[in-house]
């Protein structure tokens, strides 16, 4: 029901229950539990032309709180978001490289001064950290995955937090499933750029490639290089700058990888995101629309640039934990 109201905006009770094929008084019952535990707000009547008036929903941006943090090599930034992804604060640690023990320290302390701030009902709506590694910082500071992953779920615990660690990829595609293309798009490529080139698919609305990297992602498609070598996607990211010259070449690569894809697995879109400069990431796209209807007689997936950079990526770590709190596995 909250995921019915986050894509639409708002709904009346009898909206809700046509949409979700729940009986009109399941749907009642349903929405008064969530009025009453804060997660949504009853507007005004509305007088149609006829019939009764209805009494719209939504969220209550205030329902409900979630800690992000975003680690890259020269930064890690932790934000507070809100139930509708409004940044509430967000701080800043400087880096010459991932140090650990000094994000654990700024976060606690950022943290620890949010607290002190709250009364008893605002920190029981804070539910659960995120945090995101950009692609390859870990490697980089020869962390390995599972000591970054350890480290943050003991802090996550120290406060009392549900803690979530991701790829930058994943949690990027977490925001754009909750508040930027991918609603209401149930089945899409997901193909995201920084330091390499990651993602996968998403069906049923449920991101279906690894967090960490090892495990399914397209990164791991075998394309050629002009030297007609085969190497893993993900190796041709060029520190996530890819010159301009090298955008066709790079975008003939990513729809060798979107086509093998839809040849075993239906799609309706692909969308592309990263730590691009706008005007690469639209030459991107561009490229791989023209790309993928030289290797096709067939209709292509719709492309489209994703919105990570109109958020941040710290809102992307926020969403791990909204998205496994409040989008259930879908049955």
């Amino acid at each position: 029901m909250l995921s019915l109201i986050r894509t639409h905006g708002q709904l009346s009770k009898a909206q809700i229950a046509d949409l979700s094929g729940l009986t009109a008084q399941t749907a009642s019952v349903i929405a008064r539990s969530l009025v009453e535990a804060g997660l949504l707000v009853v507007g005004e009547p509305v007088r149609g032309k006829v019939g009764q008036p209805y009494v719209p929903m939504s969220l209550n941006p205030d329902g409900a709180m979630f800690f992000g943090i975003h680690v890259e090599d020269s930064e890690a930034r932790l934000a507070l978001v809100n139930f509708t992804g409004s940044i509430i604060a967000e701080h800043v640690l400087d880096l010459s490289a991932v140090d650990l023990d000094r994000i654990i320290t700024f976060a606690s302390e950022a943290i620890t001064g949010f607290r002190a701030g709250f009364d008893a009902d605002q920190w029981a709506r804070v539910q659960g950290l995120g945090v995101s590694l950009s692609s390859g910082s870990a490697d980089r500071a020869n962390l390995p995955w599972k000591q970054v992953e350890t480290a943050f779920f003991d802090f996550g615990q120290s406060l009392g937090l549900a803690t979530y660690v991701s790829s930058d990829a994943v949690s990027a595609c977490s925001a754009e499933l909750i508040y930027g293309h991918g609603v209401g798009v149930a089945d899409f490529l997901y193909v995201f750029i920084d330091h390499s080139i990651s993602g996968g698919l998403v069906q049923n609305g449920r991101i279906r490639f690894s967090r960490d990297d090892t495990g399914p992602n397209i990164g791991q498609f075998l394309v050629a290089t002009a030297k007609g070598t085969l190497v893993p996607l993900r190796t041709l990211a060029d520190e996530g700058r890819p010159h301009v010259d090298r955008v066709p070449g790079l975008a003939r690569n990513i729809a060798y990888a979107v086509h093998s894809a839809s040849s075993v697995v239906n799609f309706d879109a692909v969308i592309v995101d990263g730590d691009l400069p706008q005007d690469q990431l639209h030459k991107l796209t561009s490229e791989l629309r023209s790309a993928l209807s030289d290797l096709t007689d067939g209709d292509i997936p719709f492309v489209n640039e994703g919105s990570l950079r109109s958020k941040g990526a710290a809102i992307g770590a926020a969403c791990l934990p909204l998205a496994d709190r409040f989008f259930p596995e879908n049955p």
